[in-house]
C-alpha cells in the first residue's frame, strides 16, 4: 500500500517539468515575439539612415563637383583678369605715347604757321616780284620766283587775290602780253590753283 502511494508522486515530477517546460517555451515565444516587434522599427530606422547617410554623401558629392567647377572657372577668371591689366597697361602706353606724337606734331604745325606768316608778310610788297614763296590753300609752295628771265617764258599759279594787273605789276611783264599769252583764260574768272602763262619780257 506504501508503494502504491509514493508511485503517483513519481508521476507527477515529469509532469511538472513538462508542464514548466510548456511555461518557459511559451514565454520564450512572448519574449522572442516581442523582441522581434521592437527590433523591426529599430531595423526600418536603421535603414532609414542608411539611406539618408546615402542621400547625403549624394549631396556632398554634388557640392564637391560644384567647388571643382567653380574653383576652375575661379582660376579662369583670374588668368583673363591679369591678361586684361596686361591688355590695359599696353593701352596706356600706346596713348601716352600718342598724346607725345600729338603735341609734337602740334609743335611743329605751329612752327610752320609762324614761317608761313613770315613768308606772307615778306612776300606781298607792291611794285615788286616775288621772291619769296608763297603758300596755296593746300599749303604746297608756288610761285617762288614769277619775274622770267629776259627772253624766257614761264608759268604763274593764281593764288587768292590774284588778277592780271597784279599779276603784270608783280612780274614786269605788260597786262596786254599776259592777255595774249592766255587767250583762253578769262581774267575775270581766275580760280585759285589755275596755272597760266607768262611770257617773256
Amino acid at each position: 500500500m506504501e508503494d502504491d502511494d509514493i508511485q503517483p508522486a513519481g508521476n507527477m515530477v515529469p509532469l511538472a517539468l513538462a508542464v514548466f517546460g510548456i511555461v518557459l517555451g511559451g514565454a520564450g515565444l512572448y519574449f522572442g515575439l516581442s523582441a522581434n516587434q521592437r527590433l523591426n522599427p529599430i531595423d526600418e530606422t536603421v535603414s532609414a539612415s542608411q539611406s539618408s547617410a546615402a542621400q547625403i554623401e549624394k549631396v556632398i558629392n554634388g557640392f564637391e563637383t560644384q567647388i571643382t567647377e567653380l574653383t576652375a572657372q575661379l582660376d579662369e577668371q583670374s588668368k583673363t583678369m591679369n591678361r586684361l591689366r596686361v591688355y590695359s597697361s599696353q593701352s596706356e602706353q600706346a596713348v601716352k605715347q600718342l598724346a607725345t606724337e600729338l603735341n609734337t606734331n602740334r609743335e611743329q604745325i605751329v612752327k610752320t604757321a609762324q614761317k608761313l606768316n613770315e613768308f606772307a608778310e615778306a612776300g606781298f610788297r607792291p611794285a615788286q616780284a616775288r621772291t619769296v614763296a608763297e603758300t596755296s590753300s593746300t599749303g604746297a609752295l608756288v610761285n617762288a620766283d614769277v619775274s622770267p628771265a629776259a627772253g624766257a617764258a614761264t608759268t604763274y599759279v593764281i593764288v587768292a587775290g590774284d588778277n592780271f594787273g597784279k599779276i603784270a605789276e608783280q612780274t614786269g611783264v605788260s597786262l596786254q602780253a599776259i592777255l595774249d599769252a592766255n587767250p583762253d583764260t578769262n581774267p575775270r574768272r581766275l580760280s585759285i590753283g589755275q596755272t597760266i602763262n607768262i611770257p617773256a619780257k
